[in-house]
């Protein structure tokens, strides 16, 4: 037995004969966790979880329908992850209640009792746990055996995560508990990945409701975030297919080959995340305040969201600039505006063609310069390129500097 696990049992023993919590023997956040379950009244000797009735399970089962239909997949590719190790998957809802159970046959129908659908695992009533801590941390948690705060989860080494929506309110969260501690390692990542893809579902299901309002309101100008959306759509079910791939390869423990797929999938679904809150600063119509923005970061990330575009319409795209700048503007609107020149340049050009974005301070003003210069394959031979220019402050930027 470790050091570390000598101060836990210490621990445990000294609560239990004092009611007192020696913070010297804990991890900073066990330590935390315990003192709200104390404090909130948990029971340390209980040994399993309290349960809501099976009608209010059934009940808040079908309110959160959607999330535990999201989650199914990741939930799915996790157990698979774990492979014959005994262990269990679960997804909980924000107030810590456990809405599906995936795992190994023995360990959620077996004799000894699992943490079903119903349960309740806040640390107010399960103490320190892997759905009620991430929760109350907002943020990812490990709890190791004894550092449980409930005797009946000391079988188990949990890690949680909570599942966040695209305003970044916790809407839930993601856990797996194992049987064998030294198993954790190889399957935290993937923890970390499948609750970014989850997330990522969240996201894609909200811009569907965007991308109908925006279409019914415009339909011509804004067909192409259409397009964009599909993009989207399809660059995460390429994410979630390499994170598929990757659960199988962890179960079998070919782990060079599945680290290797696993940052490729976990950068994939970062790039889906950014191209996705791009989209919904294009597709909203709200106007924020003046702040300062990048430029230059802007038109990188929308040159990037529309290389697929450019590919389909064969229009070379290349941005100028010396360095980095910074403008004051309303994000939002000065989105939809470089959206509104990039889709102009790209028509002009045609086929063939060329856009060049050229960025640049002018000299002895308080302004910066935007141009699109659209060269097509028909307006070369006549040296008559079409350029958009627009300028936007600068000044105050400096002036805080």
């Amino acid at each position: 037995m470790s050091p570390p696990e000598l101060d836990i049992l210490e621990a445990r023993r000294v609560y239990r004969s004092t009611g007192a919590i020696p913070a010297q023997m804990l991890r900073s956040t066990i330590y935390r966790a315990w003192e709200r379950s104390h404090l909130q009244g948990a029971n340390p000797q209980a040994l399993q979880a309290e349960k809501l009735s099976s009608l209010a399970t059934e009940r808040l089962i079908e309110q959160k329908r959607t999330l535990i239909q999201i989650a199914a997949p990741y939930i799915r590719m996790l157990s698979q992850a774990a492979g014959t190790d005994r262990h269990a998957v679960m997804l909980g809802d924000s107030e810590a209640i456990v809405l599906d159970v995936v795992g190994d046959k023995q360990t959620v129908q077996g004799p000894e009792p699992f943490p079903g659908p119903g349960s309740l695992l806040s640390e107010a009533v399960a103490g320190a746990n892997g759905i009620g801590t991430p929760l109350a941390e907002a943020d990812y948690i490990e709890i190791i055996s004894a550092e449980h705060f409930i005797d009946g989860f000391h079988p188990f080494t949990c890690q949680g995560i909570p599942l966040r929506d695209d305003k970044q309110n916790i809407i839930g969260v993601l856990s797996i508990s194992l049987r064998r501690a030294d198993a954790r390692e190889r399957l935290k990542e993937i923890l970390l990945c499948a609750s970014h893809g989850v997330e990522a579902e969240l996201l894609i299901a909200n811009l569907e409701k965007d991308v109908r309002r925006v279409l019914e309101s415009n339909s011509n100008e804004y067909q192409p975030l259409e397009e964009l959306r599909q993009d989207i759509v399809q660059a995460h079910q390429a994410a979630r297919l390499k994170l598929e791939i990757v659960s199988r390869m962890v179960a079998v423990n070919r782990l060079d080959y599945a680290i290797q797929l696993l940052r490729q999938a976990e950068q994939s679904i970062q790039i889906f995340r950014r191209r996705a809150e791009i989209w919904r600063n294009l597709a909203s119509f709200e106007i924020g305040t003046l702040q300062p923005v990048s430029l230059t970061d802007n038109i990188s990330n929308l040159v990037d969201l529309l290389s697929t575009e450019a590919v389909i319409r064969q229009v070379q795209v290349v941005t100028d600039w010396y360095e980095p700048i910074i403008v004051v503007a309303d994000p939002r609107s000065l989105l939809r505006q470089l959206l509104h020149y990039f889709l102009q340049a790209l028509d002009h050009a045609g086929k063939g063609g060329t856009v060049k974005v050229l960025v640049k301070e002018i000299p002895n003003s308080e302004l910066a310069q935007i141009s699109f210069i659209a060269n097509s394959v028909l307006n070369i031979s006549q040296s008559t390129p079409t350029s958009q220019v627009f300028y936007l402050p600068i000044k105050s930027i400096k002036d805080e500097q």
